[in-house]
């Protein structure tokens, strides 16, 4: 796949992942052959909250996009 087509599919991928209740309200995402990188925003209580509803929706991402199989997340940290 293109690089700007992942970069597309994997948007579109986590966005779908989102629920209501994770409280992501921007994505951005960049994607290289080394795989991508991504920052969200997200409405959370604290940082371990945010860090934590960002995994969930990666996660969920990886398991609903066949596209993705066999991707893993590598990290997931949090900066205020």
């Amino acid at each position: 796949m293109a690089p700007q087509a992942l970069e597309h599919a994997s948007l579109d991928a986590l966005r779908s992942a989102c629920l209501p209740q994770d409280g992501v309200e921007h994505i951005r995402i960049h994607t290289s052959r080394a795989g991508a990188r991504g920052i969200f925003f997200c409405r959370a209580p604290d940082l371990e909250q945010a860090v934590s509803r960002t995994y969930a929706v990666c996660r969920r991402a990886l398991e609903l996009r066949p596209e993705f199989r066999g991707w893993e997340i590598a990290r997931v940290t949090g900066a205020l």
